[in-house]
Order: C-alpha cells, then sequence, then structure tokens
C-alpha cells in the first residue's frame, strides 16, 4: 500500500475517535495544530504571529521562564534537571506534528495562551464543535507538594467581543503511565448567533500561583461542524473493508453505499473524491443519493467521503458533516517489479529468490521448482537446480505481468554410500562424489581421511560425514551410516585331532569359538552334521583314496553375524611308531631328522637323545619336533647316539622303548 494511504488511514481512524457523543464531524472550519514536519526531535518550528499569545516567543529547545517554543517532540533529556517528562509526539496521529510548549511561571493575572479570528462563512442553524488538547509536562515524581494542574478557560466570542460560549477546565486530570500525564482533549458545541460573521477562539491560561506542574503544551485547537452520524462502505464486501483494490484491464464498476442518521429537516447528501489523498476534496457532480458507482478503467488511487448537511445549507461546504473514507486503488500496468537471486552459489547452500512489486506471485522453474511467495528459498540447492526461474505477479487490484531471473549452480553434487549394516569385525568400502578435496570425520575405523573411498570398520554404530571440495573451491558435505549389528566380534574356532589311522579311527572336537554365540553347525565331511556346541565322537571310514576330510564350522549370535572355521583332518599312510635306525642331517631333504615317525595317537609323548658318554642332547613331548643333529647349534659328530620313546597309546597303556640310531655326515 502507497505511504500517502496507510498515513490517511491512521488519520481516518484517529479524527474518527474524536467524536462527540452520536453525533459526526466535519472539515474543520478553523484548525491551529502549529505546523508539521519530519525534523530529528527537538527541532524549533516557527513562531505564532504577534498579537496571538501573551506568552513571548523563545527559540530554545529548552525555553526559559515565561517563554513558549515550538518544538516536534520532548524527548531530549536535560531540559531543567529532566523536570520535563519526555513525549514522542504532538497530539496527533502520527509524529510529524509539532506543538506550542510553554514554560509557565506563576502570575495573578489571566494569560492568552492563544486566539485567533475565523472569518469563514459559517451558518446559523448549524451546530459546531470547539476543542483543543493539552498535557501537563512537569514530572510528577519531582513534585514536592503534590501536583498541581493549570487552569484554562475557552471560549468563542463574535467580532466585537461579546461571548458566544465559554468553559473552564477541571484541575485533578489523573496521569498514565506512572510518572507521566496524558494529552487531554476539552470542547463544546455551540451555535453561531445571527448576523456574527467573524468567530474569535480564544484559549486563557486564567491566573496561576502553581508550586509544579505549571509547563504544558497545547495543541490541536478547532472548530468543526457538527451533525448527525454518516457511514459509507463498499457493496458486497465486508463493512470493514477500507481499500478496495481493482485492476484498470477489469473496467469494474464498483458501488459503495452511505447512510446518514435522522437530524435534518430537509437532509441532503453530496459524495465526494480526493485525487491527493485526501488533501484537497471535490463535489462529485449529480452524486447526490446516498448510493455511488462507477466504472474505473484508469489507473488511479482516489478517495471517497460522503457529506451531509440542512438542504439550505447544501452549498456550503463549512456545514456539512463528513463521513468516514473509503479509497479505491485502480492498478494500472505493475510497474517497479523487480526478480532476483542470489546466485552463483555452491551447491549445498541456500539458493534465495526476491520479488517485489506486487501483491501476489507464483514461480516455475528447474527441477520441479513451484512456490507462491515473495521471497522463496531451495535449502541444500543442487547443481539441477541451475537454470531460468519465471515468476507471475499479480497487483492488489488483479493486474498481472511476468519476469524471470536466472540462477547459476557452481560446486558439486556430495554424495556419501552406502547406508549399509556390518557385522563387528567386518569392513564396507565407503565412497564420496568426485571432487579435488576430501575430508572424512570421524577418522575412528576408516583406512584413510583424506581419500575418496576409504576402508571403515567400526566397532560401533558410525554416521561419517565427508567434505568435498570441488575445482571452483565450492565445499559441501553428505553423511553416510555404518551400523554395527554386534557388540563383539564372532570368530569361530574348534581343535581336533589332526591325523586319522586307517582302516578306521575315531576324531573329537572342541568348539574355542569367541563372541555371543547362540548357534553351532557342524559339517564333520564324513556325512554327520551337529549343532551343538561339544559334538559327539566322530567315526571315520578310510576306503583307501581319501586323502583328507574337511571339517567346517559356522557360528552365529543372536543378531545374525556369523563366521565360519575349515580344519582338514589328514590320513596318515601309516600310524606304526617307529624310531629310525639311522639319518643323515645333511639338508638333502632326505632323511635329515632323529624322530619317532607316525606318532599321531600318541599321548603323553616324550621323547630323548644321549650321546655316547650318556649326556642329554635332546628332549621334546611334540612327536613333531625333531632333532637335526645339533647341540647349541654345534654339529654333533657321527656315530651311534641312544634314544628313549615313553608314551601312552590309543587304549591309554604306557609304552616304553629304547635303541640306538647312527649319525651319519
Amino acid at each position: 500500500m502507497r505511504k500517502d494511504i496507510k498515513y490517511f488511514l491512521f488519520l481516518v481512524l484517529f479524527v474518527g475517535s474524536v467524536s462527540v457523543a452520536t453525533a459526526q464531524l466535519g472539515d474543520p472550519v478553523f484548525i491551529q495544530t502549529f505546523g508539521e514536519g519530519n525534523n530529528d526531535p527537538g527541532t524549533i518550528g516557527p513562531s505564532i504571529p504577534t498579537g496571538k499569545t501573551d506568552f513571548k516567543y523563545d527559540a530554545e529547545l529548552c525555553p526559559p521562564p515565561g517563554t513558549y517554543t515550538i518544538v516536534r517532540r520532548m524527548n531530549i533529556k536535560g531540559c531543567f534537571a529532566d523536570e520535563w517528562i519526555p513525549l514522542s509526539h504532538d497530539h496527533g496521529p502520527t509524529d510529524f506534528g509539532m506543538m506550542m510548549l510553554i514554560n509557565n511561571t506563576s502570575s495573578t493575572t489571566n494569560r492568552i495562551v492563544y486566539q485567533d479570528t475565523v472569518t469563514k462563512s459559517l451558518c446559523n442553524a448549524t451546530i459546531y464543535h470547539y476543542s483543543f488538547s493539552v498535557i501537563n509536562i512537569d514530572r510528577p515524581s519531582d513534585c514536592q507538594y503534590g501536583k498541581d494542574f493549570p487552569v484554562f478557560e475557552y471560549r468563542i466570542e463574535d467580532g466585537n467581543g461579546n461571548l458566544v460560549k465559554k468553559d473552564t477546565t477541571r484541575p485533578g486530570v489523573g496521569y498514565s503511565p506512572p510518572d507521566q500525564y496524558p494529552f487531554n482533549t476539552y470542547g463544546f458545541d455551540f451555535t453561531v448567533p445571527p448576523g456574527v460573521t467573524k468567530l474569535v477562539p480564544k484559549l486563557t491560561l486564567l491566573h496561576s500561583t502553581y508550586l509544579c506542574a505549571e509547563d504544558f503544551a497545547v495543541d490541536d485547537i478547532q472548530i468543526q461542524p457538527l451533525g448527525p452520524k454518516v457511514k459509507i462502505a463498499f457493496d458486497n464486501e465486508p463493512p470493514t473493508t477500507i481499500v478496495k483494490s481493482v485492476c484498470y484491464q477489469q473496467n469494474a464498476t464498483i458501488s459503495i453505499t452511505g447512510v446518514m442518521d435522522a437530524y435534518y429537516n430537509v437532509p441532503s447528501l453530496q459524495w465526494q473524491r480526493s485525487f491527493d489523498s485526501g488533501a484537497t476534496w471535490i463535489d462529485i457532480p449529480r452524486a447526490t443519493t446516498n448510493t455511488y458507482s462507477n466504472t474505473f478503467s484508469t489507473a488511479d488511487t482516489i478517495f471517497y467521503r460522503l457529506t451531509g448537511a440542512e438542504q439550505a445549507n447544501m452549498n456550503n461546504i463549512n456545514c456539512r458533516v463528513v463521513s468516514n473514507t473509503v479509497i479505491i486503488h485502480v492498478d494500472g500496468i505493475p510497474t517497479g517489479i523487480s526478480v532476483t537471486n542470489n546466485s552463483p552459489v555452491c551447491a549445498g547452500t541456500d539458493l534465495e529468490f526476491k520479488a517485489e512489486g506486487g501483491a501476489s506471485y507464483l514461480w516455475s522453474g528447474p527441477n520441479g521448482f513451484y512456490d507462491n511467495i515473495p521471497f522463496p528459498h531451495i535449502f541444500n540447492s543442487v547443481l539441477e537446480d541451475s537454470g531460468t526461474y519465471y515468476v507471475q505477479i499479480t497487483t492488489l487490484g488483479g493486474c498481472t505481468t511476468s519476469d524471470s531471473t536466472h540462477v547459476i549452480m557452481i560446486g558439486t553434487n556430495v554424495k556419501a554410500k552406502p547406508d549399509t549394516t556390518i557385522c563387528n569385525g567386518n569392513s564396507v568400502t565407503l565412497h564420496a562424489s568426485t571432487g579435488t578435496t576430501y575430508l572424512w570425520t570421524p577418522a575412528t575405523g576408516l583406512s584413510g581421511t583424506t581419500v575418496q573411498s576409504p576402508k571403515a570398520t567400526p566397532v560401533t554404530t558410525t554416521i561419517y560425514t565427508v567434505e568435498v571440495t570441488s575445482p571452483d573451491g565450492c565445499s559441501d558435505t553428505a553423511k553416510v551410516t555404518v551400523k554395527v549389528l554386534n557388540s563383539i566380534p564372532v570368530k569361530a574356532a574348534f581343535s581336533n585331532t589332526e591325523y586319522i589311522c586307517p582302516p578306521t579311527d575315531t576324531v573329537s572336537f572342541k568348539d574355542l569359538s569367541t563372541g555371543k554365540i547362540q548357534s553351532w553347525q557342524w559339517s564333520f565331511g564324513n556325512g554327520q552334521l551337529s549343532y551343538k556346541q561339544d559334538p559327539p565322537l566322530q567315526y571315520y571310514y578310510v576306503s583307501g583314496s581319501e586323502k583328507n576330510f574337511p571339517v567346517m564350522l559356522r557360528v552365529a549370535d543372536s543378531t545374525g553375524c556369523a563366521d565360519s572355521a575349515l580344519h582338514l583332518v589328514k590320513v596318515a599312510a601309516n600310524c606304526f611308531i617307529a624310531v629310525p635306525s639311522a639319518f643323515t642331517p645333511n639338508n638333502d631333504g632326505h632323511n635329515d631328522y632323529l624322530y619317532p615317525l607316525n606318532a599321531y595317537k600318541a599321548t603323553n609323548l616324550i621323547f630323548r637323545v644321549y650321546n655316547r658318554y650318556g649326556q642329554l642332547i635332546f628332549e621334546t613331548k611334540d612327536w613333531t619336533r625333531k632333532w637335526d643333529g645339533t647341540v647349541n647349534s654345534q654339529q654333533q659328530p657321527a656315530g651311534a647316539y641312544v634314544w628313549i620313546l615313553e608314551y601312552n597309546d590309543v587304549a591309554n597303556k604306557r609304552i616304553s622303548l629304547h635303541g640306538t640310531t647312527v649319525l651319519i655326515r
């Protein structure tokens, strides 16, 4: 909405609040607001012409006692040790107006605050309302003996000094908020005596001997015609609608209906319009009924109101009452529109659009983009968001136009994969979009943090973040989650006898797996299966062609994580235990060691070797550990050596054997 329209709406609401009883006021036939401006707070205004006040003008922000000044605001601290309350603006509806600020002193005589002469043509049968507003500016808390209040006589005289009507204010005005008084408005109604052509409104400060609260500001001294209430409203619109907007292309017809309360003997109506936001009003020819209708096809902003008076006085605007104001805003082709974006931006950052100049917007663009707000966003943008975006702009009145803006995306669309689930102890290879540099966090469980595809082996569920930088310097991040199912790794393991002796033999197995194991599955290679942790003794038959039997154990925990172990149970060619009668430790791969042969089934075995002097030079409890003919890495001489072998056989019978072996070099 235009600034002048908003200002006028505020003014309309404010004037409405001044209405007296059930009556309606007309345009002022006299008004003194002491000027208007947009100066900084405390700027001094012009003085009042000589003869209109008994107080002397002083062009100071803090005028000395007995003088006055014209100010916009009274909110600068420092006047008389902060004796005065702050005023943010005058009595008017905005902070653009001025007011008359008086630093009063005690006096035994009356003093005229303000008087003026009204020479406009008035109507004898019309009631007028005289009013003014005043505020005490002495801070109440600084009044040692309590608050004092100046008393004013306000009166209307004719041009010859004869009294038409007068009244006096009453002391004791309350104040709010704490430590601050409000503006108070006083007034009375009067009629102009027959033959009177001049009126003199006069505001007088009665003799005062105040100790405190004698300083004050005056504003909005005015005389207005008074009559019945007049109310207008748009047809087919809520009664609260003040502004109606249409498009010039629509050639819309708008109707306004008004109602004036019964009051005049012969009532008369006249519609008015204003093309300057209510500064001046023009009677609309032949618009004298309670309804006004017109077709609007030219862009403009027009104010409307309805005036009323006694028919005999209708030609005198100073005798009319006026209604509230409504506004018709006829939109032209949208101008001053602007459509922009914040590109170029890096993929992954926010892409922002901005459209101005309309009342509603309809966006469309690449990648399925759609929105209907003036400032849309694409959060976490991608490269595919590049392209031209179009917006249809519609004014409040319905006029439309289109515009566009082009978006340039740079950088890279960062993605990371895969989100996956693994078992504790397992690994997965992560992968990020192509870029120039990479940074993975956290480093826990990663084979590298600055590579495109690190291997991840976390022990707990971990969310990895990778920041990828593109060749044009844009960087973005992506996340990948690796969920670890179990807290303790599952590891399959078991022990068993390594060899079996043909033609038949037995093998026992023992589970050595770790983890929170809940299931076991054995496959023994002999056609048998078992699901027990400790399986039964297994029997094997060697038909002659078998070289070994594969045995597998698969274990799993409650999460489904599993592991397997494979052993080969070998078939021994000969299970007869014997010690060679000679050996040749020359490292030719043939008969290089001395040990008990084929002791696959022996238990609690001890094998010892003695030299010719009876000294023990070799001993072992592992039959696969062999003597290589040395002692402390020193080769022993050729000759006969005595050996002793003890063990338990498969029947657990203790066997003791001894003999000699010749070491040949």
